[in-house]
């Protein structure tokens, strides 16, 4: 079948409904610029909650529909660098200076904070997968980009669960953007390594009985692009890139829809999105010429866009946002937090209405 791609029909840029959005406000963050913590934010491998940075040593576990301050929250060494949420949200990997631990209760109800080891590998990424029984690791070895898998219990190496993957690293990319896009049911990861303007690279990885399997690779070589997510029922998943959105078929990695952005809206710094069952939604910004944010949903199977939802904050004041997990939606300058309203996470295609 061949992909559907839309393109919005000049002088009308999308010929969909406009909706304006209530957004809910959470909390103004105090996010802080420590390493661990990005835009102030850690992904859990689940599609309902992530951690947000309180402090430098602090990491909220915030669900959907969670009301504010949350009721979990981790205390992380004081020299963390990286950070892994578990999906039991009961835990995290942190890894700092010669050092990788376990932090708070762990899913078993027992003390994490007395599983660590040693630590000497350059790192620029750790994830837990969704089955929580692998932790992920994403560095470079002889200049070729690399992924390893250790035991999530005991943090101790697995023979056979390491392996390169084919980015294109020159010198100067070393230091690339190292990202995960776990698979929601199987020990699979899609591990990304984007090198900036050349392009992004996305490998998908599984565990397996004898070490780590390599899948299909999707590339983009013009372009970088944001791994968003797979569909709930792990059969696609959709990648944001700054004039497109795509859906690959999963395990093929073949494209099946495309959606190509007009050239009067781009997408939010980081080029975040989130996929749902019902919908994909990517933020665009000055989509109309009137200085504010729009959610563009599209249709989960074709990506053809349904509605374009307006949302109550200037461009002018919010220079960039990221779509997260349980529907919210950060500021990652001023640390603002909202929640999109159900009826905008719940809402289908027109058929489905």
């Amino acid at each position: 079948m061949v992909p559907w791609v839309g393109r919005p029909r000049p002088g009308a840029p999308w010929g969909i409904p406009s909706r304006r959005v209530e957004l809910t406000r959470v909390t103004a963050l105090p996010v802080t610029d420590a390493e661990w913590a990005g835009d102030g934010f850690v992904l859990s491998p689940g599609g309902d909650a992530l951690g947000l940075a309180l402090s430098a040593r602090r990491l909220a576990v915030l669900q959907a529909g969670e009301a504010w301050p949350p009721e979990r929250s981790l205390e992380l060494p004081r020299a963390a660098q990286l950070v892994a949420l578990h999906p039991s949200l009961k835990c995290a990997a942190v890894l700092g200076p010669g050092r990788i631990e376990m932090v708070g209760m762990g899913p078993d109800g027992g003390t994490a904070g007395t599983t660590a080891r040693t630590w000497t590998r350059p790192t620029q990424a750790i994830a837990f997968d969704s089955t929580g029984q692998g932790l992920w690791t994403s560095d470079v070895v002889a200049g070729r980009a690399s992924v390893q898998l250790v035991d999530a219990q005991t943090l101790s190496d697995v023979d056979g669960m390491a392996t390169s993957l084919d980015a294109p690293l020159g010198e100067d990319d070393v230091d690339g953007l190292h990202e995960w896009m776990p698979h929601p049911s199987l020990p699979v990861m899609g591990a990304a390594v984007s090198c900036g303007q050349d392009g992004t690279w996305l490998t998908f990885v599984e565990r397996g009985a004898a070490g780590l399997v390599r899948g299909a690779e999707v590339a983009s070589a013009d372009a970088p692009f944001y791994p968003a997510g797979f569909f709930p029922d792990g059969a696609s998943f959709i990648g944001v890139g700054g004039t497109w959105v795509r859906r690959w078929s999963y395990p093929e990695g073949t494209m099946a829809a495309e959606f190509i952005l007009p050239e009067v809206g781009t997408l939010a710094t980081g080029y975040t999105g989130l996929v749902t069952a019902r919908s994909v939604l990517v933020a665009v910004e000055d989509l109309l010429a009137a200085g504010e944010w729009y959610l563009l949903q599209l249709d989960p199977h074709s990506l053809r866009p349904v509605c374009a939802w307006e949302l109550p904050l200037s461009t002018e004041v919010v220079t960039s946002l990221h779509l997260l997990p349980g529907g919210f939606i950060l500021s990652p300058e001023d640390g603002q937090l909202w929640r999109l309203p159900e009826d905008v996470l719940a809402s289908g295609p027109a058929s489905d209405r």
